[in-house]
């Protein structure tokens, strides 16, 4: 579980490639790609004349992954029937196709990857309960970008790496500042955007530093005006606190620089620049 972008399918790779089924087929298959009755020929197949252009016979996913993994993306997605349908596979371990009557012993690991609280979804009524607590026996929930930060050079430099194998060039690092707006971006893609953000750059990119100016313009809209925002903000608060200890100082400047322990021009300065008065007797 984990948001989109954060690299669920990667994940169950992993997984997969950690296990006794490492040697057996691997598949990816996204639940809200397809209209629902095309969703349930993808996951048990089909037989001829099943439906309306189902000219011959084809297997599922879930066969044609036997002794393997198969990855269930936004499965919350797939409508009650197909759930009830699911639900009865992972009980009795067959699959029938779509139109046939035959049931097919398939032995196949399921990983779902969600975007959204399937649990949630239990509750509202809209995902079978039975369902969800036969899927939910290990739950993993992978972070966003934003909530590990720490993971943004490395992965950058991750990137970089496989584009120079890629496109046999030599870009070895961004610049500091370049780094700092990637840092300070709130990737609301995760790691996928990054991972485009990084292409983009490196692309553009005639040397072997990647400038800012290579990044999206998106980002840099962002993050620059947050910064602007956040300057704005301070150089407020900073007029209204002068304002409040002047009237508690009674306006005597003297006193206001004595209290602030700074200089009297440092505060004259201050007062130029916010253009601020003192109470006129």
């Amino acid at each position: 579980q984990g948001e989109e972008g954060t690299e669920k399918a990667l994940v169950a790779r992993s997984i997969h490639l950690n296990s006794h089924r490492k040697n057996r087929p691997f598949d990816v298959y996204n639940c809200s790609a397809y209209p629902q009755f095309l969703v349930e020929s993808g996951l048990f197949g089909h037989e001829v004349g099943a439906f309306e252009g189902a000219l011959c016979q084809k297997k599922g996913c879930l066969e044609e992954t036997d002794g393997g993994t198969v990855v269930l993306t936004e499965i919350d997605k797939i409508s009650p029937m197909t759930q009830i349908r699911l639900h009865k596979f992972l009980q009795d371990r067959e699959c029938k196709r779509v139109g046939g009557s035959e049931s097919v012993k398939t032995d196949v690991r399921i990983i779902a990857a969600v975007n959204t609280d399937l649990g949630r979804e239990v509750e509202r009524g809209t995902f079978n309960e039975e369902l969800f607590y036969m899927l939910n026996v290990i739950n993993i929930h992978l972070p966003s970008l934003r909530q590990r930060k720490d993971d943004i050079p490395l992965l950058v430099d991750y990137f970089m790496e496989r584009l120079n194998m890629e496109i046999n060039q030599n870009v070895k690092r961004t610049t500091s500042d370049t780094m700092q707006l990637l840092m300070d971006y709130s990737w609301p893609g995760n790691v996928k955007e990054l991972e485009n953000t990084i292409q983009h750059a490196y692309l553009l990119t005639k040397g072997e530093v990647v400038e800012r100016d290579s990044l999206p313009s998106r980002i840099l809209n962002e993050v620059l005006t947050e910064q602007d925002e956040g300057v704005t903000s301070f150089e407020e608060n900073e007029k209204r606190f002068l304002m409040k200890t002047l009237q508690e100082c009674n306006w005597n400047k003297l006193q206001l620089a004595k209290r602030l322990n700074v200089s009297r021009s440092t505060l004259y300065a201050k007062f130029k620049k916010y253009n601020l008065t003192t109470k006129s007797s």
